[in-house]
């Protein structure tokens, strides 16, 4: 999974295309939205759960980067992909938190795109199901690294932790997935570990 376990810099096309944002160039930010809006999908869709509110996290995010280069207020066009990660992780941490104060609970929908073959729909919910399961600075540390491609001390500064914390969350968010996940990636739980 984690082919550059220190960093994972900006890629020169993102950032080219930022720079060119900044300038005005309206198509180059929509490339480049075109480019990031996956990965932060799946990374506010595993924070929220929510299919609706990771498209919401997503515009936003998005929206907020783009008004922070229309004011002139990105200097270091290779941190955007940062900032954008770090406005999606607390737009879902801000949703998470709303969503646990409410007091009637809300069902669940899990709707799969008509595409999807329910064999990985299946996996998928297996999966969501692990990752549920962890911490939530677990969570998050080891979704920015998977799906924003962030650096060690990137998740750090989104959390708020040091790079100590970040390696020690994501090493520990893996480890416990492996016990809760089989090699087929079926939630086993804690009693199926081992059989």
């Amino acid at each position: 999974m984690d082919t550059h376990p220190e960093k994972n810099p900006a890629d020169a096309r993102e950032i080219d295309l930022i720079r060119r944002a900044a300038r005005g160039d309206a198509p180059a930010f929509e490339a480049y939205c075109a480019r990031i809006e996956g990965p932060l999908f799946g990374y506010a869709f595993g924070m929220t759960r929510s299919p609706q509110e990771a498209e919401d996290i997503v515009q936003e995010s998005l929206l907020r980067l783009y008004r922070l280069l229309r004011q002139g207020g990105l200097r270091d066009f290779s941190s955007a992909r940062s900032l954008v990660f770090t406005t999606a992780h607390n737009l879902s941490v801000d949703h998470v938190r709303r969503w646990r104060r409410r007091v009637v609970p809300i069902v669940e929908r899990r709707s799969a795109r008509a595409s999807e073959a329910a064999e990985q729909a299946l996996l998928r919910e297996q999966v969501e199901r692990a990752m549920a399961e962890l911490p939530e600075s677990h969570r998050a540390a080891l979704m920015l690294r998977e799906f924003g491609g962030l650096s060690y001390e990137e998740i750090a500064s989104a959390l708020g932790a040091n790079r100590g914390e970040v390696r020690t969350w994501i090493y520990r968010a893996r480890k416990r997935l492996a016990q809760l996940l089989d090699r087929d990636g079926q939630y086993i739980g804690e009693h199926g570990h081992g059989v």
